[in-house]
């Protein structure tokens, strides 16, 4: 395995000869699919965006797909990690670049972006419960800091767009099940009449679990609406329910009790009752106006509410009920002086409330109260954008600025940050099918409200010692596209300061604290291929990242020069798919992680690993069949690895080989 990386950068740097040396002139033009994407605000071709972005499209059948986990729909995606796809109580972790890898629970450092609306919340803090893994059509990600274009906590954006582009009425069912006890059972049903579209979904999935305590079962409705008054006037309203009655989790245990049995939940989780139990609600507003050949205006609304009950394997403020009400809205204006010349306005504000209680955890039942304190966290933002097109190139600029406020019910807690982040990016495009970009951007990320308030001194309040980190973001790229190919490679330097990291004190051995560590350098190379022709589809991704403290010092070590913990060195993904002509498919699909640190001092490494997916489906007329086999190879390795955990308790051991089978019906 230690030669893989090398490899692959081998084997990319061949076939970009190979593609090069077929042209007749680099002057040559060809003429492409151009694909259009506004990851970046104003709506560019993805080609000569002049930041890193990966795109990636869905057939509405997803037969390759068990949707599962949002992991499936990113694989292959350079420069992004992703763990803990079992574990539902904590979510899917990911992290870009090294944004996102302190997480102890959902999303930390990455903005999520849905249909549109944040789905991130003001502090920082996303979640992935809520999402009709279904009715994923798209993903754009953003690998790098974007403070620019989404504010806070914008270490890398991800942006999923569900189902839009349908021309009839339609039905499609979905039934699977799986190993573990593991079922999922999904509804989607399209409307169209004249001007109007809607789309609504109904999933229910639950699951025993690989591990002893692990089971989880969640539903969600979604539903889309769309509503053309004219060619130049369009509204948008989205609705999503989601009810979680529980998700159990089996915590991190320790290397000797994986070898034991890897299956086994740490006892003191079974003994405190430790699962979640959530409601999420979300709507939201967009409407979209074109005024003339020169202005265009749109505007959008949302609020959510958040339910969320919690057990936590330990007594004092192991019982946490948060109730969460967020509501955001924001406008833009584009104007368009001339032809070449874009620019873009945006003025947005957002809202967070959270009310957070604490009791004693009495093996799984609420006891005395030890906390009771209610959160806030308000942003107002200005943006101005500029994008600029000449025949050998394109320049883009822009310049955001931030104010937020944050506190509790303690005036001592109240808190005003202000920030100003640019960016500035540049791609040549007079090399026929290559482009080359080169790109400045940065970010900043304050501690979230749940960061805030887990204060160390034991006390109510925040956490007075917690600062905002600042990243500042260098990318170099080239692209080059033909008919069947699609290969990119990316440079990346990033110096952050203030970084925030988990860890724990023995006084509370079973809960999270954080603390900021100076500074990282974060460097490397992302590379990106893709081949279709005929049936015939694959893709390679690469990434080395290195990720070190630059100025870390923790009581009497001295970490500078450490790894950053939780994210491999070296990573890539390979997926090789067929379609015969009578109806039958098949994906392999490879992922090898390269060795990480566990811990910020790096006395604990973890191994690497490589796994292999097999999925295969046959298609009739409506009817359609559907399976897989995960872990192909049958490889122990591990699902999730909790950083700084007290204890060496680091491990949540993945399944081992397993399978799944399903049926789709669509009329």
């Amino acid at each position: 395995m230690k030669y893989h990386g090398s490899l692959i950068f081998l084997m990319f740097l061949t076939l970009t000869q190979v593609e090069i040396q077929g042209q007749d002139s680099l002057q040559q033009k060809i003429t492409l699919k151009e694909i259009t994407l506004d990851a970046v605000r104003i709506n560019t071709p993805k080609r000569v965006i002049p930041f890193a972005v990966s795109h990636r499209t869905f057939q509405p059948a997803q037969l390759d797909l068990p949707q599962n986990s949002l992991q499936d729909y990113l694989t292959g995606v350079p420069g992004l990690y992703a763990q803990n796809t079992q574990n539902f109580a904590q979510d899917l972790r990911i992290s870009i670049r090294g944004f996102g890898a302190r997480s102890g629970f959902g999303i930390r450092g990455i903005q999520l972006i849905v249909d549109g609306l944040p789905e991130t919340t003001p502090d920082g803090q996303g979640q992935l419960d809520n999402l009709p893994l279904g009715l994923i059509q798209s993903i754009s990600v953003l690998r790098g800091p974007a403070s620019t274009f989404y504010g806070n906590a914008s270490g890398g954006v991800i942006q999923i767009n569900t189902l839009e582009d349908f021309k009839d009425n339609f039905v499609r069912l979905r039934v699977q099940g799986g190993s573990y006890s593991s079922r999922n059972w999904a509804a989607t049903v399209g409307l169209k009449k004249n001007k109007t579209r809607a789309v609504f979904y109904q999933n229910l999935t639950q699951s025993e679990g690989y591990r002893k305590h692990s089971k989880f079962k969640q539903q969600v409705f979604n539903t889309r609406l769309w509503h053309d008054f004219s060619d130049r006037s369009k509204i948008r309203w989205q609705f999503n329910y989601t009810h979680s009655p529980y998700a159990y989790d089996a915590g991190g245990i320790n290397l000797a009790a994986v070898e034991e049995n890897r299956e086994q939940a740490r006892p003191q989780n079974e003994t405190f009752q430790t699962y979640e139990t959530v409601d999420h609600l979300k709507t939201g507003l967009q409407w979209k106006k074109q005024i003339n050949d020169k202005v265009s205006w749109e505007s959008y609304a949302f609020y959510a509410h958040r339910d969320f009950v919690g057990r936590l394997p330990f007594g004092f403020g192991g019982f946490v009920e948060l109730k969460r009400d967020y509501y955001g809205l924001g406008t833009a204006l584009e104007l368009r002086p001339q032809n070449h010349h874009r620019m873009q306005i945006r003025l947005s504000l957002a809202d967070q409330k959270d009310h957070r209680q604490r009791f004693i955890n009495v093996e799984g039942a609420a006891g005395d109260v030890t906390l009771d304190q209610d959160e806030l966290f308000f942003n107002t933002a200005l943006s101005l954008l500029d994008e600029i097109k000449w025949n050998f190139g394109l320049l883009r600029l822009g310049l955001r600025y931030d104010q937020q406020s944050l506190g509790t019910q303690r005036a001592s807690d109240e808190v005003h940050l202000n920030a100003w982040n640019p960016s500035i990016g540049f791609t040549y495009t007079q090399w026929g099918s290559h482009v080359m970009f080169v790109s400045y951007s940065s970010s900043f990320e304050t501690p979230t409200l749940n960061e805030l308030s887990a204060n160390p001194s034991g006390n109510a309040g925040f956490n007075p010692n917690l600062s905002p980190s600042k990243a500042h973001n260098y990318e170099w790229g080239w692209r080059y596209n033909s008919p069947e190919n699609t290969i990119e490679a990316t440079l990346f330097a990033i110096h952050t300061q203030n970084e925030i990291l988990p860890y724990r004190l023995e006084a509370f051995p079973d809960r999270d604290f954080y603390r900021n560590t100076g500074s990282t350098s974060r460097w490397g190379i992302e590379l990106f291929w893709e081949h279709q022709k005929g049936p015939w589809s694959w893709n390679l991704a690469y990434t080395y990242a290195a990720l070190t403290f630059d100025d870390y010092v923790l009581g009497d070590k001295n970490l500078s020069g450490n790894q950053l913990p939780g994210v491999p060195q070296q990573q890539w993904n390979g997926s090789l798919q067929y379609r015969f002509p009578n109806g039958w498919g098949s994906t392999l699909q490879t992922q090898y992680s390269g060795t990480l640190y566990a811990d910020d001092a790096n006395l604990t490494q973890v191994d690497d690993y490589f796994l292999a997916n097999l999925r295969l489906w046959k298609s009739y007329d409506a009817l359609s069949f559907f399976g897989g086999v995960n872990n192909l190879l049958d490889r122990a390795y591990f699902d999730n690895i909790r950083i700084n955990d007290f204890g060496k308790r680091y491990y949540e051991p993945a399944p081992m080989r397993n399978f799944y089978l399903g049926m789709h019906l669509s009329f």
